[in-house]
């Protein structure tokens, strides 16, 4: 193992890299310690970073290919195809486009509603209030093992349908068990495990969101609205998350396919600029 200096948070969720700079600290061993990090504790911190967009980029593609998109699949900022970056801001004027603003965000993995979602992210502070909100990780892996054994059984070969909220006006999707009897939201859907495994470490993931309009393919609603509420709840109360407040210089890498992440609103008087890139993943299985 190479030399880098890590601090561990206390349920093991979240893990700082300290006095390491992206730009000139990286080397063949460093990135795939750096990777069996991310495996293992979920989201990676660094510190004290100074990177231009194509820095910024050229770290990400080192852990896998830029996510792409098409036009019948939106995603947030998929309108630009010139960048892989997109600004999540709220008062960034000096950004042509930026995103999310000062709204709640709700507990999510980004691009579910997708075939083949991304498979980790980053997102770069570049000018953060510390009144602005933190973000919150969720890590499902454990989420799932800490599931009751009868549930485990009962959700073993649950498949998910997640509707893509682009499609709807901007800020006005919540977490919603979709009954077909009354609505079908628009767009292509794709059915993905809600027991979900890891390609790189086997382990088996609590594969839901509580963001989006969905549906439990084969389960009625009664059944499946049950089901949803009882996951949310067991996630909020178990110890499976890292909060992490924002600093300016701040990257942190997060394993998408493995946790959820929460933003809460905050004042729109407040100024956050940060830059997010993702990376491809594949169909879940």
């Amino acid at each position: 193992m190479s030399k880098i200096n890590t601090r561990y948070s206390d349920n093991g969720v979240g893990i700082t890299i300290e006095n390491f700079n992206i730009k000139t600290d990286l080397t063949p061993a460093i990135i795939v310690e750096i990777q069996a990090l991310l495996n293992s504790h979920r989201v990676v911190v660094f510190k004290n970073q100074e990177l231009t967009n194509e820095q910024l980029e050229d770290f990400a593609f080192r852990f896998g290919a830029p996510f792409t998109t098409d036009s019948n699949n939106q995603v947030l900022g998929s309108e630009d195809r010139q960048s892989s970056i997109v600004v999540v801001g709220n008062r960034a004027p000096e950004f042509e486009k930026s995103y999310l603003g000062h709204q709640e965000v709700l507990p999510h993995s980004d691009h579910q509603w997708l075939k083949c979602p991304s498979a980790a992210s980053m997102l770069y502070a570049i000018d953060v209030n510390l009144s602005a909100a933190h973000t919150v990780w969720y890590d499902m892996v454990k989420a799932y093992a800490l599931l009751e054994n009868e549930m485990k059984v009962k959700i073993e070969n649950v498949e998910t349908l997640v509707y893509n909220p682009f499609h709807r006006p901007f800020g006005s999707v919540k977490s919603k068990y979709v009954d077909r009897s009354i609505d079908i939201p628009p767009g292509n859907t794709y059915p993905h495990p809600l027991v979900r495994t890891h390609p790189l470490t086997s382990e088996k993931i609590l594969y839901v969101n509580f963001a989006y309009e969905l549906e439990f393919r084969h389960m009625s609603v009664a059944q499946g609205t049950e089901l949803l509420e009882n996951l949310y709840h067991h996630c909020q109360n178990i110890d499976c998350r890292y909060e992490h407040v924002w600093e300016n210089g701040d990257l942190v890498f997060w394993d998408n396919r493995a946790t959820l992440h929460y933003r809460p609103s905050f004042d729109s008087s407040t100024r956050r600029v940060l830059k997010r890139v993702s990376i491809a993943g594949e169909y879940p299985f």
